[in-house]
């Protein structure tokens, strides 16, 4: 049940051309974090770095399997691909989303702390 939700769900997602584009993208800023090249993850996820590059900039529809590795060679959870909230501009669904991050942090003092010394940089 699990494995046919993710299918449906990335099938939902890729049906629109801006959103292959945000996964593109996503890939990219997840690729970028962690210092890899389209090279080296391509290595590390036994898919061709073109491949990726053309996936980067939402030309590519890939398959689960390929998404899977993608995710693996990234170390995230498969789902974490599709989490767009970063080009996110709609400022009510941005306010719910950083109340979000400040529930999640919950009673944490440094969680609170580090989200605090964000807050405080950018203002």
């Amino acid at each position: 049940m699990y494995f046919d939700h993710k299918i449906w769900l990335i099938k939902e997602v890729m049906r629109k051309t801006a959103t292959g584009e945000l996964l593109g993208h996503r890939i990219k800023a997840l690729r970028k974090a962690r210092g890899l090249t389209q090279e080296k993850l391509g290595e590390e996820s036994k898919v061709n770095y073109k491949f990726l590059g053309s996936l980067e900039r939402g030309l590519e529809n890939p398959s689960v399997a390929t998404l899977e590795k993608i995710a693996t060679a990234l170390e995230v959870d498969l789902i974490e691909l599709f989490r767009f909230h970063h080009e996110e501009t709609n400022p009510a669904k941005l306010r719910k989303i950083l109340v979000d991050i400040i529930n999640h942090a919950g009673k944490d003092p440094e969680k609170l702390q580090l989200l605090l010394k964000i807050a405080k940089a950018i203002e």
